[in-house]
């Protein structure tokens, strides 16, 4: 080799070795920037339940592959995950805020809800942690057993946990356009609607695959419809769908199954400090413990990260005219999102007034009941509070923090 050519090759070194020196001691300090430090882990619904299940595998084991950092998970359930997504978006794009919820926000952005302040375009994206399909699960004591049972029935009482939830959305959309039978109540957090379904509270609902799965297998649910997903053992809601707008909403609906389960952060984070945060997140999903104990679960783990989440989901946001005024027609003239639902038995009644119930958190709260504010329905016939008793079954809807409830209806 010529002196030349040999003293260029040295130089040719050095200059790539100055730009890749810089870049690695960059990424260096953005991991040695969570040492020491506490990342808190937003989950935007209650404990229970496939979001709480995966936000905390997450959590776990991102703390395992960010060496010195500690996870802490908050749960912030309310208004069917916008609460939790609105707080994350607002929070400080430092990388110590990241969290997980509903994919059914997407819908809400779409038809433009006041309530939900987070632009999902905008968040920091690191990635997802599963391809969950929706499927339409009944009761294994109802006497429903096929779709068509459904279509025929009287009215059904589904159950959801909010109205800015996917599950909410997805319900809602799917009994307006098919003309289905359901009464659709809120207010079921976590596994509460699997309890109430145990209970006789309701029939049925709409919920991920993975989530209603280990309840089908027990014996107490049974699935009549799924909406996306590769398994033939349900059938698919497209077969029964006919119209180009009833199938595009469909297919909609089916594209969600395909980034389940998202891990995101407020807009802003650095460059350098996101792309460790995606390489955390990326070495705990495919970590073969948390492989093995989402398997032991029933819960299917089917990675996706980064730019490929942040891909699928603005192009979920771009959907026809049609498909959106669709969407807006079934879900804007629902309740005030800041609503909350509660659906149990009154607990107690003081002065012929106030009641204590188990609100949306399942956690006891006492309210006033206004002799004029608070609509009163007994049986579905306008009632007064001193008609109320302990021990009826009532959906009570009222907003946190407020003194009174805005109804009761009680049976």
């Amino acid at each position: 080799m010529s002196g030349r050519k040999l003293t260029w090759n040295i130089l040719a070194g050095a200059v790539s070795l100055s730009f890749w020196l810089p870049s690695a001691a960059l990424a260096k300090s953005e991991a040695d920037f969570f040492k020491g430090k506490t990342v808190t882990y937003i989950i935007a619904t209650a404990p229970g339940g496939g979001y709480d299940y995966y936000g905390r595998l997450v959590a776990e084991y991102m703390q395992k592959h960010l060496p010195g950092s500690t996870f802490v998970v908050r749960n912030m359930p309310g208004a069917g995950h916008i609460i939790g997504a609105n707080y994350l978006y607002a929070s400080k794009p430092d990388g110590l805020t990241i969290g997980t919820f509903n994919t059914g926000l997407i819908y809400n952005q779409l038809v433009g809800l006041d309530s939900m302040k987070a632009d999902l375009t905008k968040m920091s994206w690191i990635g997802k942690a599963s391809t969950d399909p929706r499927a339409v699960m009944v009761s294994a004591t109802s006497p429903i057993r096929t779709f068509a049972d459904l279509q025929a029935s009287q009215q059904v009482i589904f159950s959801t946990s909010g109205v800015g939830s996917g599950g909410y959305a997805e319900t809602k959309v799917l009994s307006e356009m098919l003309n289905l039978p359901i009464k659709l109540v809120t207010g079921y957090n976590g596994n509460d609607d699997q309890l109430a379904m145990r209970r006789g509270e309701v029939t049925g609902n709409i919920n991920t695959r993975s989530s209603s799965e280990p309840f089908v297998k027990n014996g107490y649910g049974r699935f009549i419809a799924q909406i996306g997903g590769r398994e033939t053992d349900v059938p698919q809601l497209s077969t029964f769908v006919t119209g180009d707008d009833a199938k595009a909403v469909v297919a909609l609906i089916a594209s969600q199954g395909e980034i389940a389960r998202l891990t995101a952060g407020p807009p802003g984070i650095p460059p350098a400090r996101l792309e460790v945060l995606r390489a955390a997140y990326k070495a705990a999903m495919e970590d073969k413990e948390l492989q093995e104990k989402a398997a032991r679960g029933g819960r299917p783990v089917e990675p996706l990260y980064g730019p490929e989440v942040e891909k699928l989901v603005k192009a979920a946001l771009v959907q026809s005219a049609k498909t959106v005024a669709t969407l807006k027609d079934a879900l804007t003239e629902v309740e005030d999102p800041g609503s909350l639902k509660a659906v149990g038995p009154l607990i107690k009644i003081e002065e012929g007034k106030k009641i204590t119930f188990n609100g949306a958190d399942g956690k006891p709260l006492i309210m006033e009941v206004s002799g004029s504010r608070t609509k009163v329905t007994i049986g579905g016939q306008e009632a007064q509070r001193n008609q109320l008793k302990v021990g009826q079954n009532c959906e009570i809807t009222y907003v946190a923090g407020a003194p009174e409830p805005k109804t009761v209806a009680c049976q």
